[in-house]
C-alpha cells in the first residue's frame, strides 16, 4: 500500500484548479488514494474587497458558487472513476485549506496555480501553495502550474 493514501484537492473552478483536478485524478488512480475535495467561501478577503458592505445576500451567493464548484469537481472525479467526498469550508483560504488538511490528516494537497509576470507578482495576494508549504508539516503539496498570464 502506499505511503499516500489520502488527497486533499483545492478546487475553486478556475482554469488552475481544472488542471490539479486532472492531475490529482491521475495521482488517485496511480496510489489508491481516498480524495477530499474543498471548495472556501472566502467572505473575508470578499468583504475587504467590498469595502466591509458584504450583504448577507452577497454571502449566501458566495456559498451557492461554491457549492455548484464544488458539485462540478465532484462529478468530474467520478467520470474518471474516483469516488470523492466534497466540503465547503469557510474562511481565509490558507486558513481553511490548512485547517482541513490537519483534519483530514491529508498526505498530499493538490492545488492550482498560474505563475504571474510582471507587476501581478507584486499586488496580487502570495500564492497559497507558499503558505501551505509552511503551514502543513507532513503534507506534500503538489502544485499544477499553468503558464504564464
Amino acid at each position: 500500500m502506499s505511503p499516500f493514501s489520502k488527497m486533499l484537492l483545492v478546487y475553486d473552478g478556475t482554469e488552475e484548479a481544472q488542471a490539479a483536478l486532472t492531475r490529482c485524478s491521475e495521482l488517485s488512480l496511480a496510489l489508491s488514494a481516498r480524495v477530499d475535495v474543498v471548495s472556501v467561501v472566502d467572505s473575508v478577503s470578499a468583504n475587504a474587497h467590498s469595502a466591509g458592505m458584504l450583504g448577507e445576500l452577497a454571502y449566501s451567493r458566495l456559498e451557492e458558487l461554491a457549492r455548484h464548484t464544488l458539485g462540478t469537481a465532484i462529478c468530474k472525479l467520478a467520470d474518471n472513476g474516483i469516488t470523492a467526498h466534497g466540503h465547503i469550508v469557510f474562511g481565509r483560504t490558507v486558513d481553511a485549506v490548512s485547517r482541513h488538511a490537519a483534519s483530514f490528516n491529508s498526505d498530499i494537497v493538490v492545488v492550482g496555480h498560474r505563475a504571474q509576470r510582471g507587476l501581478a507578482r507584486w499586488w496580487r495576494e502570495r500564492p497559497i501553495h507558499l503558505d501551505l508549504a509552511e503551514r502543513l508539516c507532513g503534507s506534500t503539496i503538489i502544485t499544477v502550474t499553468l503558464p504564464l498570464a
